[in-house]
Formats: C-alpha cells, structure tokens, sequence
C-alpha cells in the first residue's frame, strides 16, 4: 500500500487531524500523470474535509461536501487502492449526511478499510487504534486558522508578481 495512503489513514484514524488528511492525499492525487476530480481519491479528500467541518460546526460546509463525496464515490468502482471497501463506505457517507439531516452532533467514525489496509496499518504503525475520543487540540480542530500560513503567502505573492511582472 503506498506511504500516502497509509499516512492519511493513520491521520484520519489515530490523529483525527482531517485537515491533514486532505492535504496528504490532494498532495498524492496530483501526482497522478491523468488526474480528474472525479477521481476515487477525490471522493476520500472530500470526505475528510466534510469530516473537519463537521466537527467544528460547520454544518453547511460540511453537508455540501459530503454530498459531493457521495456523488464521486457512487461514480467510481475501485476503492480498495486506497484501503477502503466501497460499498460500507458509502453508506458511511450517507450515514453522515442523514445526522446532519437529523441535527446530530459530529462523532468521530472508522472507515471501512480492507483487511490488508488494516493489517498494512498495525504493522507500520506501533500505535494505530481506532481513537474515537472526540478531543483534539484547538490546533487540529481549528487547523486552517492556526497554521503557519507562510509558504502559502509567498507563494501566492511570487504568483502575483510573475502575473504583473509580465504586463
């Protein structure tokens, strides 16, 4: 199983750090030669986004991502590179969008993962357990807001300069 996966599972699974969980996995899914956003990947992305909005209230944001999520994933068949069986998953994913109907509170959940992904996972990690403990630190829960945007910022202000260096 590849190193990435296997890092978003463990993230998403022991760390619970869903903004990180995106992060890894857009960083693996562009490395990809014919990347789509229809891609099985792009559903998981999805779905871990919607997991940080959830979590920290955001039932709106969270919502429109888990329907977004769903339609991908019921679009794609092959789930099982990423360490996911498909058909658990998305009824996790509607399971999800049914307690935001029903104004249920965010509750961590388990993925679905394939016998293999899991043993992968305990014979890597000398820590991985499922943690369905709902407290994080402000700095996972809020991450988007607390990290050091820095890189960011320069580059979007490379980007700008290169932009109107040219005119």
């Amino acid at each position: 199983m590849e190193t990435q996966v296997m890092s978003f599972h463990y993230h998403f699974h022991v760390l619970r750090h869903y903004f990180e969980c995106h992060d890894i996995l857009e960083e693996h899914w562009k490395e990809y030669e014919n990347f789509s956003k229809n891609d099985s990947i792009v559903s998981l992305i999805l779905f871990s986004t919607a997991c940080y909005h959830y979590r920290r209230g955001n039932i709106t944001g969270a919502l429109k991502t888990y329907k977004k999520s769903l339609q991908i994933a019921e679009a794609n068949d092959e789930f099982h590179h990423l360490g996911i069986e498909k058909t658990p998953y998305v009824s996790i994913i509607k399971s999800q969008i049914m307690r935001i109907d029903q104004g249920k509170v965010y509750r961590n959940i388990q993925l679905p993962l394939t016998k293999a992904c899991y043993q992968a996972l305990e014979s890597t990690y000398d820590d991985f357990d499922f943690n369905y403990n709902k407290d994080v630190s402000d700095y996972i829960k809020h991450h988007h807001l607390l990290r050091d945007r820095t890189e960011v910022i320069e580059s979007r202000n490379s980007a700008y300069n290169q932009r109107h260096s040219k005119l």
